[in-house]
């Protein structure tokens, strides 16, 4: 494939030149057919370095609410009430209406570390709890098993009008490997999957194709600061200090069945104690990453070259309220200061936590102090090399992975005319996708 006269980002600038495809990769030269792509900008496709494609779908099909007098104003009825989005648990009167209702009520916090359940939910499930903070695989079993295909497709197009061709997700909702891996192997963008540690097998890691890459682990050392289960060295509000989720010990396990299979350990830590513990660890194993780290010591930032990180800058904006609830002496969001000190950072949206739109993500990195090329090189081409994919790069022997915008993409104004992803276009802004 020729794509003819487009004006191309080089990683620098944009050059007006001829791009050559053959079998998903960019190469010096091709034959036909040929693309007029003359008046269009051309750049690699966005890489998010950690979301969860079934979670973007699932969120887009049930009820998103801020506060519970939101809630009440939706349509509550169905078989099951499956929402997502509170900030602070429900009074008494909130209880009481939810549990008035005849059917499952299951309401899932912004951060997705704790749920709600209305009194048919906690007898459907055989629960005592009304609430469930960390482990919420019950609630995905009931809800995910039936749906989780329907819920990937959705979010793989939602982050495809984004113009994101590459996630890097972990989706294992309360299914098999065995089905996820069924479902995941269709998938039209590239992904990078990530599964949890229960019952691993090697042979469940690989390329499944030339899209989809199972090749990461995901674990948590600690939870949320919304949940107040971040572990930090200071105190929340009630003296609580957070919750370790994982021992060194376990880690240290995990993390060498990773080295043996050539996978990548993903640690989600966002509390600075939970990243100290962290790379007490991963200092000594190259390779491997944490995601988050809101909070970090400076005395870390050192040792943190050996690790790589996806980080969230707009989480910094986000989570202002919930940082008047807790005191810690370490650096806050050091998103910038880790970038200029020579630490590997890459951005990601965490979606559905927040919305999987580069543009969003752009908009809150500009105000840390970036650069649009910093702030775009961020979200393309680090996040696909830390995983070792040679993609978010218009170069020959990347893949061809890229979108065509009618304005300079850097702006981070619009959205994508046309997604490519290995070459073929899947995705048109017309709403139709292949």
């Amino acid at each position: 494939m020729i794509i003819k006269g487009a004006l191309v980002w080089n990683g620098r600038e944009f050059v007006q030149k001829d791009l050559f495809v053959e079998n998903g990769k960019f190469v010096e030269k091709s034959n036909e057919p040929v693309i007029d792509a003359k008046g269009y900008f051309i750049v690699p496709g966005f890489v998010d370095s950690h979301a969860h494609v079934v979670g973007t779908g699932f969120s887009k099909l049930s009820i998103q609410f801020n506060d519970w007098g939101e809630l009440f104003e939706r349509d509550l009825t169905g078989e099951v009430v499956v929402g997502r989005g509170w900030f602070e648990e429900p009074d008494g009167s909130a209880v009481e209406r939810l549990d008035r209702i005849e059917v499952p009520v299951f309401l899932i916090r912004r951060c997705g570390h704790k749920a709600f359940l209305n009194k048919k939910a906690m007898e459907v499930l055989g629960v005592k709890e009304r609430y469930f903070v960390e482990n919420l695989e019950k609630i995905y079993e009931y809800v995910f098993k039936e749906k989780i295909a329907e819920f990937y497709r959705v979010g793989e197009e939602e982050f495809l009008k984004h113009g994101v061709t590459f996630v890097q997700s972990d989706d294992l909702y309360g299914v098999s490997v065995e089905r996820l891996l069924s479902i995941i192997k269709h998938s039209r963008i590239r992904l990078f999957e990530k599964l949890k540690p229960k019952d691993l097998k090697p042979e469940h890691f690989g390329d499944l194709n030339e899209r989809v890459h199972v090749k990461g682990v995901k674990v948590f050392m600690d939870g949320s600061l919304g949940a107040k289960t971040a572990l930090i060295s200071g105190e929340y509000d009630d003296e609580t200090q957070g919750v370790q989720l994982l021992t060194e010990e376990k880690l240290e396990e995990l993390v060498r069945f990773c080295d043996e299979h050539d996978l990548i350990l993903n640690v989600h830590a966002i509390g600075d104690k939970a990243v100290s513990l962290v790379l007490d660890v991963l200092e000594r194993h190259r390779g491997h990453r944490i995601i988050h780290a809101q909070f970090v010591q400076e005395k870390d930032l050192q040792r943190a070259k050996n690790t790589t990180f996806s980080v969230q800058p707009h989480f910094f904006f986000e989570d202002q309220p919930l940082l008047e609830k807790v005191k810690v002496n370490a650096l806050h969001y050091p998103f910038y200061i880790m970038f200029k000190a020579g630490v590997s950072i890459s951005f990601s949206s965490d979606s559905p936590v927040s919305p999987c739109d580069p543009k969003y993500i752009a908009e809150h990195a500009l105000k840390m102090g970036l650069s649009r090329e910093e702030t775009f090189y961020l979200m393309t081409e680090a996040g696909a090399s830390q995983v070792g994919i040679k993609t978010g790069r218009i170069e020959a022997g990347y893949r061809a992975d890229f979108c065509l915008y009618e304005r300079d993409p850097l702006l981070f104004e619009d959205d994508p005319v046309a997604v490519f992803v290995e070459g073929v276009k899947i995705y048109e802004k017309n709403g139709s996708s292949h």
